[in-house]
């Protein structure tokens, strides 16, 4: 028997055994044709290349953390008159500010990851390629209302409404094959057709909280409903139907590193999808182009269990008597057992059962695009993004400035409108060493430089690509159409 730490435990393993968890798809990657991945964000963008193969766990490397309403700043900043840093909380800081920022209901969106396997190659009918990646996207909801509470403290009488609060996170393995095709002289299109293996999942059905305040007692009720499916324990009970603890599957306790490809390609979770695009170029000078990204599913069928949260308890603060305490009954042991107590009464309104399969879609994301060519080798762009989160929409805009001298470098500058903050200064480089392929992209690595404690979002991409038959495609493309504005 293990207790709920081993089950967290053996969840941390599977995950970072079997990648640095994957980030979002990264605007300023849309413009560079150059970077092989950037059929990640258009299956319709085909590599300047006859072949590619990314390093393993480098193809690529990337991290995103995105916040709806709070920057760094907003939360840690200097002090007014020493050389020191006060949070909002701090005398002289600003609560009210702070408070100001929150809506209603706010998220943070935090994904991490890498691709174990990305090659693609040309062939007569279009370019194709082959990915294999492991996923974890994952988004924290919580009230504004919530901070509130905890800042300006409570009113006799009154009711604080908390509904909202939940999360929404899967890990699970990715393997995608994508084609792009050229129809006639200015129309690509683009399929990518996904197979997803689900490790874990955990997510919010229904969330309800209240608390009713009076100068003798807080008043806590909750009613809230979560899914979560958990292949590698068994949660057990005790006699009276309470969670007793989770038996961690003998394969993993001690952890077997045979056992861990079990477990990271689970065929009982198992889910399609599909990313489309399209580029079309009206004119030799003009690229419009199109993709949506992450259309698809996952049927959560392996240790399933529904949690329930469903409490109503009354929490009339400590009762603290000085001459109570000795040495063999310090305040700190008074402590201990207080919150022992307070901490067991507030699980108990926390239930497992054996739960029915359930289907998550994945977070999708719309993209339209437009390029214009000054020359062959400069052309600005602008982008619009929307995500379809668990219930939010949320918009991008990014305009880019984009620079090549062919194959050896691509250079790109932009500027991103995210999450409701406008200062966004992104970059990303993409150089070659004979067949050797490097980039790092970041849609706001300037900020660190402009406006380090401003920035909502944060997020990087670093890739090594061995990169092959650049002229032999070079002078293909020259033969077929001998136009100067080239995709």
């Amino acid at each position: 028997m293990n207790r709920f730490s081993r089950l967290t435990i053996s969840l941390g393993v599977i995950i970072l055994l079997s990648a640095p968890m994957e980030g979002q798809i990264n605007n300023t990657l849309y413009f560079m044709h150059g970077v092989p991945q950037s059929n990640r964000i258009n299956p319709a963008h085909q590599p300047k290349c006859g072949f590619y193969m990314g390093i393993p766990l480098l193809a690529p490397l990337r991290v995103q953390v995105s916040s709806s309403s709070l920057a760094y700043g907003d939360i840690i900043y200097p002090h007014p008159t020493e050389d020191s840093l006060i949070t909002f909380l701090h005398p002289l800081g600003d609560k009210e500010a702070f408070l100001n920022l929150l809506e209603p209901v706010n998220f943070v969106v935090s994904d991490l990851g890498t691709s174990l396997l990305s090659l693609g190659f040309r062939t007569g009918i279009g370019f194709f390629s082959l990915d294999l990646t492991t996923r974890v996207d994952g988004s924290i909801y919580y009230p504004g209302d919530l901070a509130r509470l905890a800042i300006h403290g409570t009113d006799d009488g009154e009711t604080y409404q908390l509904d909202g609060m939940g999360v929404d996170l899967s890990a699970f393995e990715e393997i995608s094959l994508g084609w792009s095709g050229n129809l006639g002289e200015n129309l690509t299109l683009g399929a990518r057709a996904k197979v997803f293996f689900g490790m874990a999942n955990l997510s919010t059905t229904s969330s309800a909280l209240s608390v009713t305040t009076s100068q003798e007692a807080w008043n806590i009720e909750t009613d809230m409903m979560f899914n979560a499916s958990i292949p590698f324990g068994e949660v057990m009970y005790d006699t009276e139907g309470m969670v007793d603890s989770v038996a961690i599957n003998e394969d993993l306790d001690p952890l077997d590193p045979f056992a861990i490809p079990g477990y990271v390609f689970n065929k009982n979770n198992l889910g399609l999808g599909i990313d489309l695009g399209i580029n079309y170029r009206p004119i030799d000078q003009l690229l419009l182009s199109a993709s949506v990204l992450d259309l698809g599913y996952i049927n959560w069928k392996d240790g399933v269990n529904d949690v329930s949260y469903q409490m109503e308890y009354e929490y009339t603060g400590l009762e603290i008597n000085p001459l109570g305490f000795s040495d063999d009954f310090t305040f700190d042991d008074y402590l201990d057992s207080t919150l022992t107590e307070l901490t067991d009464s507030l699980m108990g309104g926390l239930n497992f059962s054996a739960g029915q399969a359930y289907s998550k879609r994945l977070n999708t994301k719309l993209f339209l695009g437009a390029s214009y060519y000054v020359t062959p080798k400069i052309n600005f762009g602008v982008l619009s993004r929307t995500d379809f989160l668990n219930g939010k929409i949320t918009e991008q805009v990014t305009a880019s400035a984009n620079f090549t001298t062919g194959r050896f470098i691509n250079l790109t500058l932009s500027y991103s409108y995210m999450n409701a903050y406008y200062k966004n200064m992104g970059a990303g480089l993409s150089f070659n060493a004979g067949p050797l392929n490097l980039y790092l992209i970041s849609d706001n690595a300037l900020n660190v430089v402009f406006w380090p404690q401003e920035a909502r979002a944060v997020n990087l991409w670093f890739g090594m690509n061995m990169v092959f038959g650049y002229r032999q495609f070079k002078q293909k493309k020259a033969a077929d159409k001998p136009l100067i504005y080239t995709q």
